[in-house]
């Protein structure tokens, strides 16, 4: 029978990955293998980058017998086929030769097939190194990681599983030369896996990552097919990961078959703080083909960002901008000065002219109607309203001592005081849209939704809205002056008591709604709360959670500092404590002997607020005797406050830990040294 041979090449054009796949009946292996070693030779000849052709002859795994002819036949054109491949890839770094049994190929052809694989590639930044363990033992992964690590190698990533009920086990690492900053040569893979044999009954195999052609990746964009992404020169699948994204699903799948660093040019925290690139590097798969040529970026999106920041706020990223007021600074003014003022970004600053401005007023139960900044200055009344402004995230870093959460490390300076002058938003709607409550309950209305110009929509309920005690306004000045463009010029909405996020800057759109916003911030897990016990979204309908609106009962300790020296019979603690929906600070608590006891502080300036409509934080102060057993030695404060629903901060955080690190409100601990000297 004549032997049957077919070849397949692709991505010649891009001449960055090829692949040549020849089919024949089996024969027997030994007998071609001096063949296949003589045209490997040839070919390296006339193809200098073709050397990996000779690794056909030490690679054939098959077992059967039949006409030595035929195999020969088709082992010449497998040889010449890959040969004349890496010839043509002369542009790449390294290639990969080999032959597969049929008992290696999967599917209802594998039957008598022999299939011989060459694959050519570029150079890659990392390398898969896989140990097969027959069995597994304790010590091992340490051994093993020691070993790698006196070969100068660099572990990004380690991933081990185990088989069935076996002692079979498989160790996955993904490794970087430290020399070259890249993956491994050749000779370093071969020096590699011979020192991991040398560990016992395993079976090691180095290699480099499987290339995917961009095209690969473009077919990955749903849950069936599995949804990849690719990043630099590598691909990843993100499948398992995108119920879990912080911004929502639906941002992440804009990603979906594509590159996403045009999206992390946007979002630069992702790469700033580098936990995204660490948790992104644990779902790779393998390298790109043809990666992108690198493009001219042309202007940063953030080039136009203020450039006038304060150097005192404590920074934890600058594209987009998120910086937290530092201790020192929170109870300087009850009113937060504007240049100190916490800033919470998700894209760039917009760019918005006064002159140029224009806010839709639109909906169900709605007049549309379109104003400019004169028009809401001129036709109604200037309100003012003082209230803080709290991030949800705020405290976050203390959750993050239970376990990690996803989001900025806030410590405790995300939040601020300001007046705010503006319209009420209640006013807009009735007297200018014509928005009544019989029009909002025949159309169902529940929700107004304000959209920024920086695309950033966020709702809060229509009852806060339109309430005439609710005080929400549409800002256009801050502390007696124009709003700055960092906080939202020319109009923002401040809508008091709720959480920071649904005070949306930049305003051009206002739509009453029968259902909430769209978007990561509303529907997503970004802003919802989740039970200590759910350490993912797996099974979970996220968008049927309700979404953060008023914020818990908060305190927190400014003076002394964490890890200061006091020296006086007293301590002086000074600090301020707030609660959402307007409700007032009625007492703050305050003990140096693990709660054993507690000191009422006494409230200052904001303790006079309407206790029902108490926007605005409350500063405090307390000077707490240091007990005899207690001098000289380390102290710990506690503070936690009761708003006027008689509602207390929780004791510990590990109760209220949540996979966001949202809402954490437990007593706030400083610890400092009393000097008895």
């Amino acid at each position: 029978m004549a032997a049957s041979v077919n070849f397949r090449c692709r991505g010649l054009r891009a001449v960055r990955s090829c692949r040549c796949i020849g089919s024949v009946a089996p024969v027997a292996a030994p007998a071609v293998a001096p063949v296949l070693k003589e045209r490997s030779v040839a070919s390296a000849a006339t193809a200098p980058r073709a050397s990996g052709a000779a690794a056909i002859a030490s690679l054939l795994r098959w077992k059967a017998s039949t006409d030595r002819s035929q195999l020969v036949a088709a082992a010449t054109a497998a040889v010449t086929a890959a040969a004349a491949l890496a010839a043509t890839a002369a542009a790449c770094h390294g290639h990969e030769v080999r032959c597969e049994s049929a008992s290696s190929i999967q599917g209802p052809k594998a039957s008598g097939v022999v299939r011989c694989e060459a694959v050519l590639r570029q150079g890659s930044d990392s390398s898969i190194v896989i140990l097969n363990v027959e069995k597994d033992r304790p010590g091992l992964l340490a051994e093993t990681t020691e070993l790698l690590k006196h070969h100068k190698l660099d572990i990004r990533d380690a991933k081990i599983s185990t088989k069935g009920d076996t002692d079979k086990a498989q160790h996955i690492y993904t490794v970087q030369d430290k020399s070259s900053g890249k993956g491994l040569t050749s000779e370093k893979l071969e020096e590699i896996r011979k020192a991991l044999e040398k560990l016992g009954a395993v079976e090691c195999t180095a290699k480099a990552w499987p290339m995917y052609t961009r095209a690969e990746v473009a077919r990955h964009t749903t849950m069936e097919t599995g949804i990849w992404v690719s990043y630099k020169n590598g691909v990843y699948d993100i499948t398992e990961f995108v119920a879990n994204h912080p911004g929502g699903k639906d941002k992440i799948m804009l990603a979906a078959g594509k590159s996403i660093e045009p999206f992390w040019r946007i979002y630069q925290q992702h790469e700033g703080r580098g936990t995204a690139v660490s948790q992104l590097e644990r779902m790779r798969i393998g390298d790109l083909a043809d990666p992108q040529p690198l493009a001219e970026k042309g202007d940063c999106p953030y080039g136009t960002d203020p450039n006038d920041r304060h150097p005192g706020l404590i920074y934890h990223n600058n594209k987009p901008c998120n910086a937290e007021v530092p201790c020192e600074l929170m109870m300087d003014n009850w009113l937060t000065p504007n240049p100190v003022w916490f800033i919470r970004h998700h894209h760039p600053v917009p760019i918005v002219d006064p002159s140029k401005y224009r806010l839709t007023i639109e909906g169900e139960g709605a007049k549309q109607v379109t104003l400019t900044l004169e028009d809401i200055k001129s036709r109604f009344l200037k309100r003012e309203v003082v209230t803080t402004i709290q991030c949800g995230g705020n405290r976050r870093s203390e959750l993050d001592k239970i376990e990690k959460t996803s989001g900025i490390p806030w410590g405790a300076g995300a939040m601020s005081n300001a007046k705010w002058g503006g319209v009420y938003l209640r006013e807009v709607l009735m007297h200018c849209a014509d928005v009544n409550f019989e029009g909002i309950e025949w159309n169902g209305v529940k929700h107004v939704v304000c959209y920024g110009a920086d695309d950033m929509q966020a709702s809060i309920p229509i009852e806060k809205a339109l309430s005439p005690f609710g005080d929400v306004l549409l800002a256009y000045e801050m502390n007696g002056e124009p709003l700055p463009a960092e906080h939202g010029s020319p109009v923002r909405l401040i809508a008091p008591g709720v959480v920071g996020v649904r005070n949306v800057k930049w305003v051009d759109r206002v739509r009453t709604s029968r259902e909430e916003a769209e978007g990561p911030w509303q529907r997503g897990i970004a802003y919802k709360g989740f039970s200590p016990m759910q350490k993912d979204c797996s099974g979970v309908d996220v968008e049927k959670i309700l979404s953060m609106q008023e914020m818990p009962v908060q305190s927190a300790i400014m003076s002394p500092k964490e890890g200061s020296t006091v020296e006086l019979d007293d301590i002086e603690v000074k600090g301020w404590a707030w609660s959402g929906g307007g409700r007032g600070i009625v007492r703050v608590d305050v003990s140096i002997d693990e709660g054993r006891t507690w000191t009422t502080a006494e409230l200052g300036e904001g303790s006079t607020q309407n206790p029902t409509r108490a926007w605005a934080w409350t500063f405090w102060e307390a000077s707490v005797p240091v007990p005899d057993d207690l001098r000289g030695k380390e102290v710990q404060i506690l503070c936690r406050a009761t708003d006027s629903s008689y509602s207390t901060q929780p004791e510990r955080a590990a109760p209220i830990w949540n996979l966001r690190g949202l809402n954490c409100n437990c007593w706030h601990h400083v610890k400092v040294q009393h000097s008895d000297e």
